[in-house]
């Protein structure tokens, strides 16, 4: 194997400069009298651009889990999941069915 130049200087290069990356801590503390960035979640830092790609995420933005259990019974809670179920389950047959109309209706050549 030959060595080119090139290589050679850009591997003493790498060498020359791995003593300093390596000293270097990998958290440094906050110079005094600094107040620290607030943390954002990740997801809200992401939500932002997926909004942008048409995801309307409407219910996200208001809904507060926590002030829905305290403000309603278990038996209420209960009867949401089941409801919001059954509007799951009539949303899926009517999408299959119009699904259904449009694939007859390409077959035909409406």
């Amino acid at each position: 194997m030959i060595l080119r130049p090139a290589l050679i200087l850009s591997l003493a290069a790498f060498i020359a400069a791995a003593p300093v990356a390596i000293a270097a801590p990998a958290f440094a503390p906050l110079p005094v009298g600094t107040q620290a960035l607030p943390v954002e979640p990740a997801r809200s830092l992401l939500k932002n651009f997926l909004d942008a790609l048409g995801d309307d995420d409407v219910h996200d933005d208001h809904y507060d889990w926590k002030d829905y259990r305290n403000s309603t019974s278990r038996k209420e809670r209960i009867r949401d999941y089941y409801e919001m179920q059954r509007q799951d389950q009539k949303a899926y047959w009517k999408d299959q069915k119009e699904m259904q109309k449009r694939a007859i209706k390409a077959q035909r050549g409406w």
